[in-house]
C-alpha cells in the first residue's frame, strides 16, 4: 500500500528550505543499494529501478501506481545499472553489473545489456558484455561528440587489490556501440593509472560542445577524464580527503552551478563523513567541509529544490540506528560561503543511492532515495515554489 508522509523544515530563512512530502515505492528491498530512474514503458513518466545485492532478481516500480515488476532473475551479486535508449523505440536498454565482490578473486565482475522483448512488464532478455574484475559503477556518455552514447565500466578495485587499503592500479573502461546490440563489445582504455578504489563514475558537461566529460571519486581523489582528438587526457583535480586508505580520497562526486558558477559537491573520504563543497580559484579547487557528521556517507547528487538558481545537495548515510538519514544543504548566497542544512527524513531512510528527477511532472526536482539498513526505496516530492 502506498503512503505519503509530510515533512516540513524550520527555515533558517524563508527562502532556503522546501518541504518535501515522502511516498512510500517498496519496503521490502533489504540492503538497497542503487537507484535507477527511467521511462520504462514509454508513457513518459519517470519509473524508479530499485538494486540491491541481496536480491537474484532486479525489480522496477511503474509510476505512479509503483506496481512492481522484474527486469532479470536469478542474477546474483548485482551491483549496478545505467539507461540509454540505443535503438530509439522510447524504451531504454539497461547496462547491469552483477557478479560483484568486495574480494577481486572473488568478483567475476560480469556486464549484460537488457532489452525488452516487446512488453517491457515480462522480463527483459540479457546480453553479455564484458567480464572485467570487480566490475562496478557504470554510465552511458558521449565522449567523442558524435551523438551516440558510449558505456563506461568503472571496477572498483584491481584484480590484486587486498582489504584494508587495496594497493593495486584499477582501470577505467568504455565499450563503443556495435552495430549488432549483440555485440562483441570491445574493450577500450580510458585511464589505468587510477590506485585503491575507484568508487564513482560521473557524466559531466565540463567542457563547450557536444562532448560529454567524466569525472571519477575514489582514493585518488576527483579526476577529470576528457576524450581530446582521439586520446584520452585524465587530470586529477583534487586529492580529496588526505588521509591514509582507506579514510582516503572521495566516495562520490556531482556538480552544481551557483548562478552560473560552477562547484563540486563530494561525499569524503571513501564511505565517509564529510559533505564536501569544492570551488575554482584561478587552478586550485579549494576545499571546504560543510558538514562532518555523517556516520557512512555514500552517494551524493544536486537539484535546484527552491528555485533560486542555486543548486542544492543531497548527501545519504547509510548509517544505522539513530543516524540513519539523508541530507539536504541549501546554499545562502551565489558565493556558497554558507550553507544551511535540513535532515530528510530523519531514522526513516539509510540512504545509499540517490537521484534527483521530477518524479510527477510538476516541473519541480524531487529527490529519489534508496535504502540499505531500512531496506525500502522512496520518493520525496518537492513542495516548493515552481
Amino acid at each position: 500500500m502506498l503512503r505519503s508522509v509530510l515533512l516540513a523544515c524550520t527555515p533558517l530563512l524563508a527562502a532556503d528550505p522546501v518541504t518535501f512530502r515522502t511516498h512510500v515505492i517498496e519496503t521490502k528491498i533489504p540492503g538497497g543499494y542503487a537507484v535507477l530512474v527511467a521511462d520504462l514503458n514509454g508513457d513518459r513518466k519517470p519509473d524508479v529501478v530499485g538494486l540491491t545485492q541481496r536480491l537474484r532478481e532486479l525489480p522496477w516500480y511503474g509510476n505512479p501506481s509503483w506496481e512492481r515488476h522484474v527486469l532479470v532473475e536469478d542474477m546474483g551479486g548485482l551491483v549496478n545499472l545505467a539507461a540509454h535508449d540505443l535503438d530509439g523505440d522510447g524504451i531504454p536498454e539497461i547496462a547491469v553489473e552483477n557478479e560483484f565482490s568486495m574480494v577481486a578473486a572473488k568478483s567475476r565482475g560480469l556486464v549484460w545489456l537488457l532489452r525488452h522483448q516487446g512488453d517491457p512488464r515480462k522480463p527483459w532478455k540479457a546480453t553479455p558484455v564484458d567480464e572485467l574484475t570487480t566490475s562496478h559503477h557504470a554510465v552511458w556518455a558521449d565522449v567523442d561528440g558524435d551523438g551516440r552514447k558510449e558505456l563506461i565500466n568503472a571496477p572498483l578495485i584491481g584484480p590484486k587489490a587486498l582489504a584494508p587499503k587495496y594497493e593495486d592500479r584499477v582501470p577505467l573502461v568504455f565499450y563503443r556501440v556495435p552495430a549488432s546490440l549483440e555485440g562483441p563489445w570491445k574493450r577500450e582504455v580510458i585511464d589505468d593509472r587510477l590506485f585503491g578504489v575507484l568508487h564513482r563514475v560521473r557524466v559531466v558537461h565540463w567542457d563547450r560542445g557536444r562532448r560529454e566529460q567524466l569525472l571519477t571519486a575514489g582514493f585518488d581523489g576527483i579526476t577529470l577524464h576528457r576524450l581530446i582528438q582521439g586520446r584520452w587526457e585524465n587530470q586529477r583535480l583534487t586529492k580529496g580527503h588526505e588521509e591514509e586508505a582507506p579514510r582516503a580520497g572521495t566516495s562520490d562526486v556531482a556538480v552544481g552551478y551557483l548562478k552560473g558558477r560552477r562547484f563540486l559537491a563530494a561525499v569524503e573520504p571513501w564511505h565517509g563523513n564529510e559533505v564536501v563543497v569544492y570551488q575554482q580559484e584561478r587552478d586550485q579547487w579549494q576545499r571546504r567541509v560543510i558538514f562532518s557528521e555523517l556516520t557512512e556517507g555514500h552517494e551524493v547528487c544536486v537539484g535546484d529544490f527552491n528555485g533560486d538558481g542555486r543548486d542544492d545537495i543531497v548527501a545519504g548515510d547509510r548509517g544505522r540506528g539513530e543516524v540513519r538519514s539523508a541530507h539536504v544543504f541549501y546554499a545562502h548566497d551565489d558565493l556558497g560561503a554558507d550553507w544551511h542544512h535540513q535532515v530528510l527524513d530523519p531514522l526513516g531512510m539509510s540512504a545509499s543511492g540517490c537521484a534527483v528527477a521530477d518524479i510527477n511532472l510538476d516541473g519541480r526536482p524531487d529527490v529519489v532515495l534508496i535504502g540499505s539498513a531500512t531496506a525500502n526505496l522512496k520518493w520525496y516530492e518537492n513542495l516548493g515554489a515552481r
